[in-house]
């Protein structure tokens, strides 16, 4: 697939993305009529279905066990209460609907479901009579006793590839299959980093085209290795090549960091829903092309500055090689990777998972890259992202 113009047959949200916060792909959604308050949706290509957190729903946690129940429980705050919703429909049984998430580390009970409109700020118009699964009940697995304050998700927007057996709501089939969009294709893009790190990186998210003027560079155009794989329903590229250069260097110059086990390069999972990134680089040949440091005990590197001094400019780079043997080079702000203050004062840590051969791009990598996924075709579509001015507003030509 090539960048075409936009069709009239799209539809599109804002997204953000904020380092240190919330390193995962995020909608503010605002459900039903009148709206409700805007309830946090995590957008994510590594994960099936659609839920949003039902009125009076409860989140247990306190317990390390998988399937034994904690002594925390919270109401989930923002929730969506679609009983006040004026153009709601429903509720239909979901049959015990459940989601599990990481090893059933975390698993959603949604019993029924509603169809109703999902509302947006910044100028982006609604989006209308969307079925998503009602939770009731979210069980973490987590060693804390802390009843307030823990992290947990309200919504989750599932967008992998969908196997045809999968039950429950899931919106990106849904607007396929009611013509609603006009192509199997998805972009995300996002703006370039805020000056204050603080603040949150706005993008969008469209479902049926890929829009040009959005990245710069070559766009390439990579084969979705995820189908060739005996666990189906994920998106997965090849190891691209990565490239650092010294942060006190005065020529910028790049050298290539080895990985692992060079001769046995993973596949990189595409999971816009993760927090940060895991790449196979060997831990202490990236510390000597970038001359970043161990932030020990932990296992992620440190910047040799607070977090809010990271220069913009500092970063390392993903090269990726298309079909068509052009490259596509992706680069990563180290400030985009900022998790917390490093173990030394005036550091910052880094949320990078160096020396295992594993390879995930998460969050991080969706703020940097523009990323179209097409399920018909089986590709993605990867070009630098992150470009000034690409995510002021919706884009033109969307069906209102």
């Amino acid at each position: 697939m090539v960048a075409v113009a936009p069709a009239a047959s799209t539809l599109a949200m804002p997204v953000f993305y904020q380092a240190i916060l919330d390193q995962q792909v995020i909608a503010n959604i605002s459900w039903g009529t009148p709206g409700s308050k805007p309830i946090p949706t995590v957008v994510d290509t590594g994960s099936y279905g659609f839920w949003v957190a039902g009125p009076d729903a409860i989140v247990n946690s306190g317990s390390p066990y998988l399937g034994q129940m904690g002594s925390c429980n919270e109401t989930v705050e923002p929730a969506f209460n679609w009983p006040e919703s004026s153009t709601h429909a429903g509720p239909y049984d979901q049959n015990g609907l459940k989601y599990p998430y990481g090893g059933a580390g975390k698993v959603i009970t949604c019993p029924n479901a509603v169809n109703d409109t999902m509302n947006f700020d910044h100028g982006y118009p609604s989006i209308e009579n969307v079925q998503v699964a009602v939770a009731d009940f979210i069980h973490i697995k987590s060693s804390s006793t802390t009843c307030r304050g823990a992290h947990y998700d309200k919504s989750i927007m599932g967008l992998a590839p969908i196997p045809a057996t999968i039950p429950g709501p899931m919106l990106h089939p849904e607007l396929l299959s009611q013509g609603r969009v006009g192509s199997s294709v998805f972009s995300i893009w996002f703006d370039a980093p805020p000056a204050d790190i603080n603040e949150p990186q706005m993008g969008t998210l469209l479902f049926g085209d890929v829009p040009a003027g959005k990245y710069s560079g070559d766009l390439v155009t990579l084969h979705n290795a995820g189908v060739d794989r005996t666990e189906k329903g994920y998106y997965y590229v090849a190891m691209p090549e990565v490239r650092g250069a010294r942060i006190d260097s005065k020529d910028g110059k790049k050298t290539t960091i080895p990985s692992v086990k060079p001769d046995e390069l993973p596949l990189c999972l595409m999971d816009s829903g993760t927090w940060g990134m895991k790449i196979p680089s060997d831990d202490k040949a990236f510390y000597a092309a970038t001359g970043l440091e161990a932030d020990s005990p932990f296992l992620s590197p440190r910047y040799p500055a607070a977090c809010t001094d990271i220069p913009l400019d500092a970063g390392f780079e993903l090269a990726f090689t298309g079909k068509d043997g052009k490259t596509a080079s992706v680069k990563i702000p180290y400030r985009s990777l900022a998790e917390s203050a490093g173990m030394e004062p005036n550091t910052c840590r880094l949320n990078l998972q160096l020396g295992d051969n594993e390879c995930t791009f998460g969050g991080t990598f969706y703020a940097s890259a523009f990323v179209a996924h097409d399920d018909e075709a089986q590709t993605l579509q990867i070009a630098q992202g992150a470009v000034a001015g690409s995510a002021q507003g919706p884009p033109k030509g969307l069906r209102l």
